[in-house]
């Protein structure tokens, strides 16, 4: 009865662990995969979060770096409409100078011509009675030579007074 009741025992051991196995599979390895499941599925939750947040991200990165090129292409626009602009301005200003110096000049060359025009005109009023006034001398006083030089030591006398 030793060999049976050995027999016995084993196969009631082997019951008991076939129970005992049962059991901790059903509420110890059960929850426990459950759990460890539900901790991977967070894990890849959280790692797909990741990845997505990532991909914005890159997304994002890519979109400010476009509109950054944007801006800076736009400045750059700016800038070079508002040289060209200061360019046509500097232009015309210089170009109205210079026609408001032509026409200064052209004001100076026609007030030079008619101060000139009036002082020949008065010049030739002034030999006019020199002329004259020395026509009236010559004609009441006959001419020799100290005559000639007396008459014109007067005139240079008289036309020396006037001027």
């Amino acid at each position: 009865m030793g060999v049976l009741n050995l027999n016995s025992q084993i196969i009631w051991v082997l019951i008991d662990l076939l129970i005992l196995f049962l059991l901790m599979r059903k509420f110890l390895f059960g929850p426990i995969t459950r759990l460890l499941d539900e901790r991977a599925k967070k894990v890849s939750d959280t790692l797909d979060q990741a990845d997505s947040r990532l991909a914005e991200a890159e997304a994002q990165k890519t979109e400010y770096t476009q509109q950054l090129a944007a801006a800076r292409g736009e400045a750059a626009r700016i800038v070079e409409n508002a040289r060209k602009q200061a360019d046509l301005a500097y232009s015309r200003r210089l170009e109205e100078a210079e026609q408001a110096v032509q026409r200064l000049n052209e004001q100076a060359a026609r007030q030079r011509e008619a101060d000139r025009a009036a002082m020949l005109a008065e010049a030739k009023q002034e030999i006019a009675a020199l002329v004259m006034l020395t026509t009236a001398k010559v004609s009441q006083r006959t001419l020799n030579g100290e005559t000639d030089q007396a008459l014109l030591n007067q005139l240079l006398d008289e036309a020396g007074d006037g001027v």
